[in-house]
């Protein structure tokens, strides 16, 4: 795992050196001919969208996955690789990018030069194939080539996207087509039908000068502060939805980073099965929000009580599914996949679970993803009732159960993953048993406790 850690670290500076290399290497060809235009409505107009891109790069929000953030910088960038010479968009963008990540955002250099390389280096190429489609970059006339326009912001996007998410996955160790998922995958529909805007901008200014500048920006900064806003809370009831995560496992501490953990092993077992994009992100997600609802106090008790639970406790237990999907969807963007997840996640493959008793392909995927990962964890971490299960021990349960208590299928894929086999190592402790049939049952009998 080690040399793994090194290769992937030696990789990912090789890379970001190759990214700066390329983003140099487009300057020098840019500035061959650099065609500076001394003229009012040139300069101007350069200040104006640099001013517009500084305000919308520092103004921009950060997302809730990673280090993302959501900004509208492309639409000033692609504005002036359609108002001014490649060599001066290039300049622009490159400014903007380099003050922000520096002066405000304080990143490390390694960060704030890569960051700003690869926007010189996606506005060169957006500039290329502008260029080549027939569109000429002028603050006097406009040019009427609309599929120059539409190539010129795919190519930037593209571009940005691709470098961004090649540089995480390796940075992470994720697969490249994961790590663009997460972090662009939600946003393909929106930067299409962002793409008319830069040009719409740079229309604004060769006709309407800074009026038409301010006239574009002013309605963008609004819309575009109504929408962080709206994002804010919702990360801010997002963020108070693992506040309680935490709070449950304060209630018993044996199960600190269960959550988590199971979040963890969810995800690796969703994109294993051939889950792809938000999906998986859904799944992780109700994985980590999955035992929420025993936050209320009169779980407390139960959680904490070490005889057998009477009839009349179990069935308050278990009711704790439907109290986590209360809590969850009162997120918008949690409603849907992520809160049914979360209250089915205690249904047996063969109907003998609860909320709902749903069997089978009733059982939603990423339910039936976070009973097996939710178990995993169960039967592989220290208990007050019984000690780890080694791995061997664990897949042998998880094959007797199949097509009981779980998925068949996504046992297979579970039991053969080296992902999760890793993971789980890490986390495994390898004692003696001291009763190992009683450990099994009460590692499967999930609605006892906390994790289970």
């Amino acid at each position: 795992m080690r040399t793994g850690s090194l290769d992937s670290s030696r990789l990912l500076k090789f890379y970001v050196v190759a990214v700066v290399v390329g983003a140099t290497a487009a300057l020098a060809l840019a500035s061959v001919h650099p065609e500076w235009d001394n003229s009012d409505k040139f300069l101007n107009g350069f200040i104006a969208i640099l001013a517009v891109g500084l305000a919308a790069e520092i103004s921009s929000v950060r997302l809730h996955v990673g280090s993302s953030i959501l900004s509208i910088a492309f639409i000033p960038f692609l504005a002036a690789t359609f108002l001014f010479p490649p060599v001066w968009a290039m300049i622009l963008g490159g400014i903007t990018v380099f003050s922000v990540e520096c002066l405000v955002r304080k990143k490390p250099w390694i960060k704030v030069v890569f960051n700003t390389s690869k926007e010189i280096l996606a506005i060169g190429l957006a500039a290329s194939v502008f260029q080549f489609l027939g569109g000429e970059p002028s603050v006097y006339a406009f040019p009427k080539v609309p599929f120059a326009f539409v190539a010129a912001s795919v190519t930037y996007a593209a571009t940005n996207s691709m470098t961004v998410s090649f540089a995480v996955s390796l940075a992470e160790g994720l697969d490249f087509y994961e790590a663009w998922s997460r972090m662009y995958g939600g946003a393909v529909l929106y930067d299409l039908f962002a793409t008319p805007i830069p040009a719409f901008l740079a229309y604004l200014y060769v006709h309407n000068d800074l009026t038409g500048v301010v006239a574009l920006t002013v309605p963008l900064f609004v819309v575009r502060h109504v929408y962080a806003q709206n994002l804010r809370l919702e990360q801010s009831n997002r963020e108070m939805l693992e506040l309680m995560v935490k709070q449950v496992e304060l209630v018993e501490p044996y199960t600190s980073g269960h959550s988590k953990r199971v979040s963890q092993y969810a995800r690796i077992l969703a994109r294993e099965s051939g889950i792809h994009g938000k999906q998986v992100d859904q799944i992780a997600t109700a994985a980590l929000l999955h035992d929420v609802g025993k936050v209320y106090e009169e779980y407390a008790p139960l959680l904490r009580k070490e005889g057998k639970l009477t009839s009349e406790e179990r069935v308050l237990l278990e009711s704790h599914p439907v109290r986590s999907a209360e809590l969850v969807t009162t997120i918008s963007n949690l409603r849907g996949p992520v809160g049914l997840a979360v209250k089915h996640h205690h249904e047996n493959y063969d109907g003998t679970g609860y909320p709902s008793g749903l069997a089978g392909e009733q059982i939603p995927i990423g339910a039936r993803i976070i009973m097996i990962a939710d178990t995993l964890d169960a039967m592989t971490t220290d208990r007050p009732y019984r000690q780890a299960l080694p791995l061997e021990r664990v897949v042998e349960e998880f094959r007797r159960y199949a097509g009981r208590q779980f998925d068949p299928q996504l046992v297979d894929i579970a039991v053969k993953s080296p992902a999760l086999r890793r993971l789980v190592s890490g986390v495994v402790t390898q004692r003696p048993e001291l009763s190992p049939q009683r450990s099994v049952k009460e590692g499967l009998r999930r609605a006892d406790r906390a994790a289970v």
